[in-house]
């Protein structure tokens, strides 16, 4: 028989919100996926996708939990940000958890907190959430970076939690292929650096850049008889190097 466990602890709720940036190709720009509240707290104002883990109990006659099951927190953000959103994302990266004193004035709640680098799709406001859309990343870090003391553009700690994770994002994508993966099957050398300077905020001299790029050695230039020269990932090289214990280094000064 499967013994019964007591807690005469208080416990704390766990939650997940996930930071989804889009490369937008045509415009040449980084956003931002955000969502605008539909129920307090924070009625109203713009926050991550995100929510608590879903928990199955079972009790006894007297209302005693005897058996309990969660999704993983993995499992949990996907569920959110298409719940919240409608945007599907197979990889996220985990950014670590956020536990300050005070951020849910629920109570104490820890939110473990995730990202990821799509490409932009249609979104739809669903669930807790009155409206989801693609914000311009750089014009909201911008509105976060310039907030009074004591004061946050987005709910909870969210601020927090996205320049976390751009912190993240601009160290990532000089170490996984993670851009070339927004691009079309080929593409051309001008689109990966533009990427790459949205990304990183600054632009870089074009024959230097393209140097760096290609002596990474997981590009194939494809064939070609004009002036517009293509390329495309060769996701073998790049498995080959990762199972060596090397990374990438496209780091630009």
């Amino acid at each position: 028989m499967k013994p019964n466990y007591g807690y005469k602890y208080p416990r704390p709720a766990v939650a997940t919100d996930s930071v989804i940036f889009g490369y937008d190709v045509k415009e040449k720009i980084l956003k931002i996926l955000l969502i605008e509240r539909g129920i307090e707290p924070f009625q109203g104002k713009m926050s991550l996708p995100g929510g608590f883990i879903k928990i199955k109990t079972e009790t006894d006659e007297d209302g005693f939990v005897i058996n309990e099951e969660n999704e993983s927190l993995l499992d949990c953000a996907r569920r959110e940000l298409e719940e919240e959103t409608g945007c599907k994302v197979r990889y996220m990266t985990e950014l670590g958890a956020f536990s300050t004193p005070g951020r849910d004035p629920r109570g104490v709640v820890i939110s473990d907190a995730y990202y990821a680098l799509v490409i932009p799709g249609p979104v739809r406001g669903g669930d807790d959430a009155m409206e989801a859309q693609w914000l311009p990343f750089h014009e909201v870090l911008d509105v976060i970076n310039h907030m009074p003391k004591g004061f946050h553009f987005l709910a909870f700690d969210h601020d927090d939690i996205v320049k976390k994770a751009y912190y993240r994002l601009k160290e990532d994508i000089c170490f996984e292929p993670i851009a070339f993966r927004l691009l079309p099957e080929k593409f051309s050398m001008t689109q990966v650096q533009n990427i790459y300077q949205e990304v990183l905020g600054k632009e870089f001299d074009r024959r230097n850049f393209s140097r760096k790029v290609l002596d990474s050695g997981v590009l194939d230039m494809l064939p070609h008889t004009g002036r517009n020269i293509y390329y495309r990932l060769n996701e073998e090289k790049y498995e080959s190097m990762r199972n060596s214990g090397k990374r990438l280094k496209l780091i630009f000064v």
